[in-house]
């Protein structure tokens, strides 16, 4: 008979203690990153939501576009009549869809553990849709935008090394190049003044550890000006910075990283010579390589000496596994210097050498359309002995491009960001 994948006693085992409080240690928090972006039609604000709840998932949300005019026109006395320009309309299509997940347990479980089971599970539940909207966000934009740079002398990802971290200068070019290829400003009113135009930067962890080793962004960051606003696009910024706010979005060290900076950490024993299967997670039911490629390059750091470092190529992977490895590879002209080693348990792993991006946006960079908004469901089963709880929703989004089909409002910076503690 089918039955709910429930807790039982067994795993609830760590909480099954008489003397434990009944109020749980929480793990690390990754908050939404997005969600303080958001506004309607005309708000100004990064992430445009739409709102149709008269569809359902499958159905198609269909929003227009229209470029700037960018004709001649005429002057004096010539004609008109004929010569007017034609309106240059697009089309940016979202497709709602469900995503849902849920938690269960029996009564027996729920009765002898050291926590209610349902106070636990409804904020995990949330903070896990917020998760896995911010983590959709993110990829749209990064596997969608058309434009890219490279911080210092790199032209490629092949070539980002030492000399590529980000800066003050990678700053300013971001910027410049969100103005050149026609970005719309984020519009923000400031408190007790009148509205300004500015732009957003997002960046990892490393890469606003390294911005901290320019001293001129530490000569000029006290005019970042933010204190005392009330928008969450202040608020949650970290300064402002050359006419951009600067943001930074962390991942948890060794997990999974963030899709800015995807990052695992090698699991027990596994990193023997010539292995071909490198395990980075105890289990399949957390997803640590999911901000890595389908297929690519890998970076394997000792946790012992960072100057320990093993490429290696690989042509799959499951949620805690790359698979098909070529071992010790160069990658651009930079050798592996360990070949023939085994890493030890909790060496870092990074995408190609250390890359990690940035990413620079105006205003309108996604639209977003929800069809149901969050709702939190129960269930109970064999009358009443298991329960579950789950949360649900309908939703979709969409880069926002142009009639050309160009993205001008979103800019890609690629970067070197080597964790400087390889341990952690």
């Amino acid at each position: 008979m089918t039955t709910l994948n429930t807790n039982t006693t067994t795993e609830f085992d760590y909480a099954i203690q008489e003397l434990w409080e009944k109020k749980l240690r929480e793990d690390t928090k990754v908050k939404e990153f997005w969600g303080k972006h958001e506004g309607g039609e005309g708000s100004g604000q990064p992430i445009i939501n739409r709102n149709d709840f008269t569809k359902s998932s499958g159905d198609i949300i269909r929003i227009n576009t229209m470029s700037e005019l960018g004709g001649a026109g005429v002057t004096g006395n010539s004609t008109l009549q004929g010569n007017e320009e034609k309106l240059s309309l697009g089309q940016i299509t979202v497709i709602p869809d469900w995503i849902r997940h849920g938690v269960s347990w029996d009564k027996k479980a729920n009765k002898a553990a050291a926590f209610d089971a349902v106070l636990a599970a409804n904020p995990r539940l949330s903070r896990w849709l917020a998760r896995k909207k911010d983590n959709a966000s993110f990829k749209e934009i990064l596997d969608n935008t058309t434009n890219k740079i490279y911080a210092g002398p790199a032209v490629s990802s092949e070539t980002i090394g030492v000399n590529s971290t980000f800066g003050v200068t990678e700053i300013d070019k971001l910027v410049l190049g969100l103005k050149r290829q026609g970005a719309m400003p984020i519009e923000v009113r400031r408190k007790g003044k009148s509205m300004i135009e500015i732009f957003g930067i997002v960046m990892s962890e490393m890469d606003y550890y390294n911005l901290w080793s320019d001293s001129e962004f530490v000569d000029k960051v006290a005019e970042s000006g933010i204190r005392g606003e009330d928008s969450p696009t202040f608020t949650s910024a970290v300064g402002l910075f050359h006419g951009a706010l600067l943001y930074v979005h962390h991942g948890i060290g060794g997990h999974q990283g963030t899709p800015l900076r995807p990052e695992a950490s090698i699991y027990g024993a596994t990193n023997t010579a010539g292995a071909v299967t490198i395990t980075v997670g105890v289990s399949t039911a957390k997803n640590y390589t999911e901000h890595f490629p389908a297929a690519g390059t890998i970076s394997i750091v000792s946790k012992s000496d960072k100057t320990v470092r093993e490429f290696v190529t690989y042509t799959s992977k499951t949620a805690n596994t790359f698979a098909g490895c070529t071992r010790g590879v160069t990658y651009g002209d930079i050798e592996s210097s360990a070949v023939d080693w085994s890493a030890l348990d909790g060496s870092l792993i990074t995408l190609n050498n250390h890359e990690s991006t940035i990413i620079g946006f105006g205003s309108e960079i996604l639209a977003r359309s929800w069809s149901q908004y969050p709702q939190m469901k129960n269930q109970t089963y064999d009358y009443e002995f298991e329960t579950g709880v789950a949360i649900e929703a309908c939703w979709g989004q969409s880069i926002i491009k142009d009639s050309a089909g160009k993205t001008p409002n979103s800019l890609l910076c690629k970067s070197y960001g080597l964790n400087p503690n390889q341990a952690i």
